[in-house]
């Protein structure tokens, strides 16, 4: 019991240490002086919910491509897929798990969304 923390990260009993390398990076950032605010953590392959302007509400799975994020619109029924270049901050994850996202994604997800171009 030490006071300040709030949970040891681990895996099981085992505590993993935090690569110095990002906690320098956000010191850097936070000492900057630059506005700032607390992110949602997203990962490529992640399930999104766009809150921003006229795709305002639409749930997808962000990709990566060609140096800019995506979220990839699916009818699944026709198999069909349409990518739409979004800005980071447009996007919140959804509740779904990144495993089930992913396990859709190598299921063909990303490769139909291929096929129109993307």
């Amino acid at each position: 019991m030490t006071p300040g923390v709030h949970q040891v990260l681990g895996n099981g009993r085992n505590p993993i240490p935090v690569e110095e390398r990002e906690l320098q990076s956000i010191r850097q950032a936070l000492g900057s002086g630059l506005p700032n605010q607390p992110w949602p953590y997203l990962q490529v392959g992640e399930r999104v919910r766009v809150n921003y302007g006229s795709l305002n509400n639409l749930e997808g799975i962000l990709i990566h491509f060609k140096g800019s994020h995506r979220v990839v619109l699916s009818v699944t029924l026709l198999q069909r897929s349409v990518a739409m270049e979004i800005d980071l901050a447009w996007v919140t994850p959804v509740g779904e798990t990144r495993r089930a996202a992913a396990s859709r994604i190598f299921s063909g997800q990303t490769a139909r969304a291929s096929v129109l171009g993307q």
